[in-house]
């Protein structure tokens, strides 16, 4: 090949990956300057909010007679304060859920008993857990939950971790055949948990359809328990199966309701303590809470404060903590009292 033809084909190769570079840089420009413009960033620079969101929170308040402008929803954003708490903030009568990204609202119920604790004492720990402090003393008293999930437990070092108290799964009811299931590891974990100083409470995650099948699971909580000196509360765990098809999902909220009653006054007549674990859907949106107010409530909901305006005495905090003992993550709770 000779030398004027390679001059040229050197060229334009040259001309090619200029106009390349130039094409990329173009289009990078333009993405750039598109979101810049287009979205509005937090601070916190982990959330990108489109117009579109934004504009819909403040059609979100005008619907429901909040006044409130775009450029305050921006401002509140701007200074690090999450949509959904944006939103419970503004709607403070309401309690607020959401559900496949709509938003719900129910009326806060002001003659039951309210949450009267203090966001502000709520106080995050180096190693990732939560106290809650009261003049600057620790008041709450640190647990986990456990299930056969969690493998050996060695609960001589969850004991010296500062671990008060156990909330051990004794067992379920199939979410579609509906059979009754113990915890296969149950009475090694509440064996080991007692002889180590940690109290214990237990809960059976429920798919009962009737009231005879709560008082069913009742029964069969009771015959599991009685071998051992369980102090805490005995709980029916009701959530929500989002990968399948359960027995629950179809109930009405008063049907839901009778079958956490009739779980409940069961254990009561018992002599033990019941106790009703939920999330917010289910606490705001599943359940007659009105029907509920003398009951223990254990509530679940991860974050440095929790959202909730009914009285509740245990919080699940976190699904990913790390304990001393335990190999993996557990959830890590605290309560606001002894029993």
């Amino acid at each position: 090949m000779n030398s004027k033809k390679q001059r040229k084909i050197a060229i334009i190769t040259m001309i090619t990956m200029a106009a390349v570079i130039i094409f990329g840089l173009t289009i990078g420009l333009f993405v750039f300057f598109k979101l810049d413009m287009g979205k509005f960033i937090t601070n916190r620079g982990s959330r990108v909010y489109s117009p579109d969101e934004i504009e819909k929170i403040e059609s979100l308040a005008i619907e429901n007679g909040k006044k409130i402008h775009i450029d305050d929803i921006k401002k509140q954003l701007d200074s690090g304060i999450g949509i959904n708490t944006l939103v419970r903030n503004m709607f403070a009568d309401q309690f607020v859920y959401t559900v496949g990204g709509r938003y719900y609202f129910t009326p806060i119920n002001y003659e039951l008993k309210q949450n009267k604790l203090v966001n502000s004492n709520f106080v995050p720990q180096d190693n990732g857990e939560i106290v809650y402090k009261d003049n600057g003393t620790i008041t709450s008293h640190k647990g986990i939950d456990a299930s056969k999930y969690q493998g050996n437990i060695d609960f001589s070092k969850v004991k010296n971790s500062g671990v008060e108290y156990a909330m051990l799964r004794v067992g379920y009811r199939g979410y579609t055949g509906g059979t009754l299931n113990k915890d296969t590891s149950f009475d090694t974990y509440a064996k080991d948990a007692l002889r180590n100083g940690i109290d214990v409470g237990v809960y059976f995650f429920s798919q009962a359809i009737t009231t005879a099948e709560a008082e069913e699971e009742a029964e069969y909580v009771l015959n599991q328990i009685s071998p051992y000196n369980i102090t805490y509360p005995i709980v029916i765990d009701i959530e929500e199966i989002t990968e399948d098809t359960a027995r629950q999902e179809s109930l009405s909220n008063e049907q839901l309701t009778d079958i956490v009653i009739a779980f409940c006054e069961k254990i009561k007549a018992a002599g033990y303590t019941p106790m009703i674990y939920a999330n917010m859907r289910y606490f705001a949106g599943k359940l007659q809470m009105e029907r509920l107010d003398d009951y223990e409530k254990w509530y679940a909901f991860y974050a440095d404060v929790p959202y909730m305006p009914y009285e509740f005495s245990m919080w699940q905090y976190s699904d990913s903590g790390s304990i001393d003992g335990i190999n993996g993550k557990v959830d890590l709770d605290i309560s606001f009292k002894t029993w």
